[in-house]
């Protein structure tokens, strides 16, 4: 059974890559999933020697880049601090084989705020024309180099046995950026509506599949605008479901369905980047039949959740993946997530019963020493 733990490059620096990869063989696990480009946030970090509350850096990548592989793209990467003098994924990916351990890049993708701000016409903008710095759009051309070539980057200079997505597809406006404010308490489906994009990249391509994007976003602005007067209650006849909005405005589903074609056209444009070094493809993200030959492994989410919703959430999961493809469940750690050992143990147990191939575990820097302690016990 595949068991993947989740850490940064800071855990090497600070703990020792020894010390960390000597824990995890001996913990039973099978492959670290090291962050190669991550987003900033605001974390507590409960056993690392060298600081306690954390703040990286926005957009860094945590490896050292083959530069010339960005020249199509005016997107550029930035190495995080703490690899500038130390590229700590090819230190681990040297002695990963040694552990026993398989190398991943857990790499997000379009979730970049750093990129974002520098620039604007890369990202997301709403039916208003405002734009969202933390989402990269994946219908822009720069936007999908840079993706391509960093995904290529590791897979081509590391020995990587997979690459893993995070946020391949569109983000909305919904982040938990700076003092997020919603006094107008937007409905979901008003929040579904706020966030589609509609810059000129999307607008032209969706334009050439025959989509009225003018009437879309009109109708759009409208319904986001009789919501926002009316509130804190709405107008009578207003849409209370994204179905409704579908079903009332059919190019809206058209313009959803074009968004959908664009998400999968990226996943499997790396997977062509990537497949000739031989490392495989974890996704986050239901599947659909346009991504089954690039994807390798689906990866579910049980955080939170206790034994017997686990296994019916992975059981769901294999009968809507196809039989060629594995499935790796990631379990949150944490004293809010799981109790104590004997849970841990319940749940990856459940994992297995309900046909899952791996799990994986969330994460090294963030868990307390105890509760990272119980993955030996959960997997023995």
């Amino acid at each position: 059974m595949y068991a993947g733990l989740w850490l940064f490059a800071w855990d090497l620096a600070d703990e020792g890559v020894d010390s960390v990869m000597g824990w995890a063989a001996d913990s039973g696990l099978t492959a670290l999933q090291i962050a190669g480009s991550y987003h900033a946030g605001w974390f507590v970090h409960p056993h690392n020697p060298k600081h306690r509350i954390y703040m990286p850096q926005d957009g860094c990548i945590y490896f050292h880049p083959s530069m010339a592989l960005y020249e199509d793209t005016i997107l550029k990467p930035q190495v995080a601090s703490v690899c500038a003098e130390m590229d700590w994924m090819s230190i681990a990916g040297d002695r990963a084989e040694r552990f026993g351990l398989k190398l991943v890049s857990w790499t997000v993708c379009l979730h970049n705020t750093r990129l974002g701000l520098l620039h604007p016409e890369c990202t997301v903008q709403n039916c208003f024309g405002d734009s969202y710095p933390h989402a990269l759009c994946p219908a822009n051309p720069n936007v999908r180099q840079y993706l391509i070539a960093l995904c290529r980057d590791l897979a081509m200079h590391y020995p990587m046995h997979a690459i893993q997505l995070e946020t391949p597809g569109y983000m909305g406006m919904k982040h938990g950026h700076h003092h997020e404010r919603d006094l107008t308490v937007l409905t979901p489906p008003e929040c579904a509506l706020i966030d589609l994009c509609f810059c000129t990249n999307c607008r032209q391509q969706a334009e050439s599949q025959q989509i009225d994007v003018a009437y879309v976003q009109a109708t759009v602005r409208k319904i986001l605008d009789d919501g926002m007067s009316a509130a804190p209650e709405r107008l009578a006849g207003h849409p209370e479901s994204l179905l409704e909005i579908v079903e009332r405005f059919p190019q809206i589903g058209a313009f959803m369905t074009f968004r959908q074609k664009v998400e999968d056209s990226l996943i499997q444009e790396i997977k062509s980047a990537i497949s000739e070094f031989g490392t495989l493809l974890y996704h986050f993200g239901a599947p659909n039949v346009e991504i089954a030959s690039a994807v390798d492994v689906y990866n579910g989410s049980v955080y939170g959740q206790k034994a017997g919703v686990v296994r019916s959430e992975t059981e769901r999961w294999k009968r809507i993946i196809d039989e060629r493809h594995h499935l790796y469940m990631g379990v949150r750690l944490g004293l809010n997530s799981v109790r104590d050992a004997g849970e841990l143990t319940e749940i990856v147990a459940a994992i297995r019963n309900g046909g899952g191939d791996g799990v994986m575990f969330y994460n090294y820097s963030e868990s307390p020493r105890s509760a990272l302690n119980w993955i030996k016990t959960s997997l023995e």
